[in-house]
């Protein structure tokens, strides 16, 4: 019998070295919190004769794949109002003026007001960002137009349309 347990104590050996390169190599891929899976195949192979005990492990384990996030703009909610071209200088229809201590709620809800009456491209802007207009104020405003005869134009529009203090401006940076 002694020659049935030489074997028996190497062979338990690499089975546990083989159950710990598994559990490393199945927490690393966890870890790296890749979605590819990792595959680990463990062979062990015992000769039958006492004099040389034979071990195979085959640790296979698959390269994580790494997928690149698709980066989307959000798409504004259909109510939510505008906001001024970046870094872009033109002329629009200045709807209301409304302090800033009122709140950005209040100018964002007057100016769902005008996009349901049917003005074009509403939008809210804080005034005192933009050098051209009078610090303080939520601008409630229609259209971005790249000259003041356009501007003035789209004036009786929203006054027919409930705005009857609309008036142009320009907007610069």
């Amino acid at each position: 019998m002694t020659s049935t347990s030489a074997w028996i104590r190497p062979a338990l050996f690499f089975l546990a070295v083989s159950a710990a390169a598994t559990a490393i190599a199945v927490v690393v891929a966890v870890s790296r919190g890749s979605s590819s899976s990792a595959t680990t195949a463990t062979t062990a192979t015992t000769a039958t004769t006492a004099s040389t005990p034979t071990t195979t492990t085959v640790v296979t384990a698959t390269t994580p794949t790494t997928t690149t996030p698709t980066t989307t703009t959000p798409t504004p909610h259909p109510s939510a109002p505008g906001a001024w071209p970046p870094g872009k200088s033109g002329y629009t229809v200045v709807l209301e003026s409304i302090p800033l201590s009122a709140g950005r709620a209040f100018a964002a809800a007057r100016a769902r007001t005008a996009r349901r009456a049917g003005l074009p491209r509403v939008g809210v802007l804080d005034s005192s960002r933009y050098p051209s207009l009078h610090p303080g104020y939520y601008v409630v405003f229609s259209g971005v137009y790249a000259s003041s005869a356009q501007a003035a134009d789209a004036v009786s529009s929203a006054h027919a349309k409930g705005f009857p203090d609309a008036y142009q401006a320009r907007v610069s940076r």
